[in-house]
């Protein structure tokens, strides 16, 4: 039989058909843990010792992990961390309705937290004391001892901090809508002796009365209108003009910060690290206590007064996800219930260290805040010897002339 050329021509051109490149490991369901972030490049890694592991597996991690999401085999970086971030989103949302309440760790509602925020309450007012310590009067004994009346404080770090969330307070005036990122707490008493902070020392009748904490930053002024909802005036200000004694007297400012991803550990552990910074940390093991005039003691950076500097301390998570795949839903992430969450809180790390301006900056450049945040930051926290810059920049806002 004799096939004419225009008949081999017409087969030549015909299209063949290629297989769709499928998953190695899609057939059937499967459970991985790997201890890292929920990110893209984090799921690749732990892939490739599965692609690895299959002799019959012709895929990269890359493809495999493209595959598992449901994206083309050679879809781009972007596109699987697009696909991995919504995925992480839904596993921080469940994770946070697992929370420990914030309520919960005071145990004296609502109304007691929010007056313990803006420097109030006997965790705030009251020092060690041996007059009137109980009846009958026992001598040598003391009343108003932090470490029993805080005594959750210290149960809740123990138990809960370092290895599951807590909820973050932002139905409260002080936290609510922080698009800035961070928080900022300023003291300006010590209520407790021999935790080697600030000037309280024993006997407490007699050398705690009026204690100063550890003496770290320069109040440049105050600015009520910033924080109605916790000095409830609409307005009015104070400047000090002058450090230490010439000027506000011993102040203590210490905060954190967060990215502007929610799935980010350092977002996710925001309650946290407020928890620690505001009442582990400070009130409960140095004593620190009491807010500026006109202030709150703790709030969005935003709304507290003006500084030259603050302290600062980092959340440092590590994390243990557990991958689950099944072929008619595709994959999902949760934290492994067995390991979770492990967190430490650590000095923040930055151009100067423990310094909260430096680490908002190391934030910025790693495009996890962005340059307009920064910039409103600087409108609270000014630098060392910026005060008196700020302070006429103020007056002079506020309808009023400067001295020359």
């Amino acid at each position: 039989m004799k096939i004419s050329a225009l008949a081999l021509s017409a087969v030549a051109i015909l299209p063949r058909h290629i297989a769709a490149q499928t998953s190695c490991l899609g057939g059937s369901s499967f459970t991985v843990l790997y201890e890292g972030s929920c990110s893209y490049a984090d799921l690749v890694e732990r892939i490739a010792e599965e692609v690895t592991n299959d002799p019959t597996c012709t895929n990269t991690a890359t493809q495999e992990t493209n595959l598992l999401l449901s994206l083309s085999a050679d879809a781009t970086a972007t596109a699987g961390a697009e696909a991995v971030h919504i995925l992480c989103a839904t596993a921080a949302a469940a994770e946070k309705d697992t929370f420990f309440p914030w309520g919960d760790i005071t145990g004296h509602g609502e109304q007691f937290d929010k007056q313990y925020f803006d420097g109030n309450t006997f965790w705030n007012e009251e020092y060690e004391t041996e007059v009137y310590n109980r009846v009958p009067y026992i001598q040598g004994a003391s009343s108003n001892r932090l470490d029993i009346d805080a005594r959750n404080v210290d149960d809740v770090y123990e138990t809960v901090a370092e290895v599951g969330g807590i909820e973050f307070p932002d139905w409260m005036s002080n936290f609510a809508e922080c698009d800035l990122h961070a928080v900022m707490c300023c003291w300006t008493a010590d209520r407790q002796a021999g935790d080697n902070n600030g000037n309280c020392a024993r006997p407490y009748d007699t050398n705690c009365v009026d204690a100063d904490p550890g003496d770290n930053t320069d109040v440049c002024y105050v600015d009520m209108s910033r924080s109605s909802g916790s000095v409830h005036v609409d307005a009015g200000f104070a400047l000090y003009d002058g450090d230490n004694d010439a000027g506000e007297g011993a102040a203590h400012c210490h905060g954190f910060a967060w990215a502007n991803d929610e799935t980010d550990p350092v977002s996710r552990y925001i309650g946290n690290n407020l928890f620690y910074v505001s009442m582990s940390d400070h009130m409960h093991d140095r004593g620190y206590v009491r807010n500026f005039p006109g202030a709150p003691m703790c709030a969005c950076v935003d709304k507290m007064p003006v500084v030259t500097r603050s302290d600062c301390t980092q959340i440092d998570a590590t994390e243990t996800w557990s991958v689950d795949y099944d072929p008619s839903t595709g994959l999902s992430f949760e934290l492994y219930a067995e390991y979770g969450v492990e967190i430490e809180f650590n000095s923040c790390q930055g151009g100067r260290g423990n310094d909260l301006e430096a680490h908002f900056k190391r934030l910025k450049n790693q495009g996890k805040v962005t340059q307009e945040q920064l910039d409103t930051l600087h409108e609270t926290i000014v630098g060392n010897g910026n005060c008196p810059t700020a302070r006429n920049k103020f007056v002079e806002t506020m309808g009023f002339e400067v001295d020359a």
